[in-house]
């Protein structure tokens, strides 16, 4: 009975030794089995951006994306493109102050371009964006390079032939047709001019003598762009009435200031050439030819003004030919509402300008050796500074009116589109403990605008979202404090800043993890190979007690079970 009672004894030890280790060993690699987790996120793509918006045939589109991955890392990035659905390309994307960017180059007129942006992180998974989508526009017109009268001087009985010629660039939609206007004094006529070779050419039928011809040239493109050429003029001259012609100012005309006023009187016979404004005479001639008079308009009053040119041959005979003028003295207004005088840019700036006056013609934008010019009195142009060396820049604003008067405005900005320094990025403690907070210290320069604000991000290493918190400038540095974590948990954490133009510059991601407290640190588990000795004793004890129950075999049960229990 007692050897039944020791070998039950004896399988009772020997399991609780085998759960002891069991236990322990599990004790000792839970730890490190939950570290163990593989990257199955893929990255974001938090937008994707093109400039321009609308592109045109001679632009090459820059596609911008934003792309992050919390986890093992963005590997690449790429950008994929189909023209018209059937070319395909594939363009690794650049990195540059956090941003990806490739360039779409060139593409003919009416091209449709489809895009997306694809991202793949470390661990190999991928994201795509949406499809986007663009068709290649043409907002230019045509270039009308070649106008010619024949003959120059017509007769009552000629018919003029009008020969032009327009081009437009390769990638552009191209040259539609070209069209002459003319007007013969009552209203415009429209006649679509023929291809002959390389060159248009239009036909103006036989006019009357005295007839003051105008025409223009008008060219269109397949986009639908009109090119309009200047409006020339020629009278319908007779051998038998004299040719009377006001060569400038044409009719319509504004005038400022100090003008020459042009005239033509011709006939074989000629008696006079008179030249008067609103009935009051001004000049007269007895030659033949162009004439050239000096008109001071300081001495009229604003507003129009009738031109008159009679000339009278020997025979009675008489030409005249009006010309309505419009006389403006009064310089514009120019104004550059932003950016102020003074002021630091960078990037893309939003230049607000106006111009008024009665009879506006245009404003011309001048940065630096770039001119830039519109018809509208109000306009908002970007000016991009990141092509511009860091320094001060002058802008200087001219506004014209139709009569040639001028008003110029300039301010000088300050161009900085260099980003913040951030050196020197400590922290102290290097290793807080458990809910200890941690200080971080990054000494940030600017030479430009200056820092506006500093902003330190941190987040432990299994959360994705990251917080934020605003940095001081403390004695030459800036300062900050992380919030203190548990023990075991890593921390990351990095600093953003940017100067007051809007300049960004961030820092490389730095980590620490979080130890023990101090009286965490009192025990750190039971070492595996005390586990060992403890089992080596347990069964040396076994043994020790078999032996000596063999050497007792014929002692009494009694004694035999009490020492057993006992042991």
């Amino acid at each position: 009975m007692w050897r039944k009672e020791m070998k039950k004894s004896r399988k009772n030890c020997l399991l609780a030794a085998v759960l002891i280790i069991l236990v322990s060993t599990l004790f000792q690699t839970l730890p490190a089995s939950g570290c163990l987790q593989r990257d199955k996120k893929p990255p974001k793509i938090h937008w994707v951006h093109r400039y321009p918006q609308q592109p045109e045939y001679e632009d090459s589109v820059l596609v911008l994306a934003y792309v992050t991955d919390s986890g093992s890392g963005v590997a690449n990035v790429s950008l994929r493109y189909i023209v018209n659905g059937q070319t395909a390309k594939t363009l690794v994307m650049d990195k540059k102050n956090g941003v990806y960017f490739a360039e779409i180059p060139p593409l003919p007129y009416n091209s449709t371009v489809a895009y997306v942006v694809s991202a793949c992180d470390k661990a190999g998974n991928r994201a795509c964006s949406s499809e986007y989508a663009y068709t290649v526009g043409d907002s230019h017109p045509p270039i009308i390079t070649y106008v010619q009268r024949v003959p120059a001087k017509p007769n009552y009985n000629d018919t003029v032939i009008i020969t032009a010629n327009a081009t437009e660039p390769p990638y552009a939609s191209g040259v539609k047709e070209l069209t002459l206007s003319y007007n013969c004094g009552s209203c415009w006529k429209n006649v679509s001019m023929e291809l002959t070779g390389t060159l248009y050419t239009a036909a103006i039928p036989e006019q009357p003598f005295g007839t003051t011809v105008q025409y223009r040239i008008c060219a269109v493109d397949r986009a639908g762009n009109v090119a309009a050429f200047d409006i020339y003029t020629y009278t319908v001259e007779d051998q038998y009435l004299p040719v009377a012609t006001i060569i400038t100012p044409r009719d319509g005309s504004f005038l400022s200031r100090s003008v020459d006023i042009k005239l033509y009187a011709h006939d074989d016979n000629l008696k006079e050439a008179r030249l008067a404004i609103d009935g009051t005479f001004l000049a007269l001639w007895n030659q033949t030819g162009i004439q050239t008079y000096t008109l001071n308009t300081s001495t009229l009053g604003e507003g129009i003004h009738k031109l008159t040119l009679e000339v009278v041959d020997e025979a009675g005979n008489r030409a005249e030919n009006l010309v309505y003028v419009v006389v403006d003295n009064t310089a514009p207004i120019a104004e550059i509402q932003w950016p102020m005088d003074g002021s630091f840019v960078s990037g893309f700036v939003p230049v607000k300008l106006r111009a008024e006056d009665a009879n506006f013609e245009c404003m011309e934008l001048r940065i630096r050796d770039s001119i830039y010019a519109w018809n509208v009195k109000y306009q908002i142009f970007t000016w991009n500074t990141s092509s511009l060396s860091d320094g001060p820049c002058q802008v200087t604003l001219t506004a014209f009116d139709k009569a040639g008067n001028k008003a110029e405005r300039s301010i000088t900005v300050v161009v900085d589109n260099t980003a913040p320094t951030i050196g020197n990025l400590t922290w102290m403690p290097l290793q807080p403990t458990a809910n200890e907070t941690a200080k971080v210290y990054a000494q940030i320069a600017d030479m430009g605008s200056g820092v506006k604000e500093a902003t330190l991000w941190y987040r432990r290493l299994d959360e994705e979202e990251w917080q934020r918190t605003s940095m001081a400038l403390e004695n030459g540095n800036w300062t900050a404090t992380i919030q203190g974590f548990e023990e075991g948990a890593i921390v990351l954490f990095y600093v953003e800043c940017c100067d007051k133009t809007g300049n960004t510059a961030t820092s490389t991601i730095k980590h620490y993890v979080v130890g023990a407290s101090a009286a965490a640190k009192g025990f750190t588990g039971i070492p595996l190979y005390w586990l060992a000795l403890a089992v080596l004793a347990i069964f040396a004890i076994l043994a020790s007690t078999a032996y000596y129950l063999r050497k007792r075999k014929r002692a009494a049960p009694l004694t035999s079970t009490f020492l057993v229990s006992s042991l």
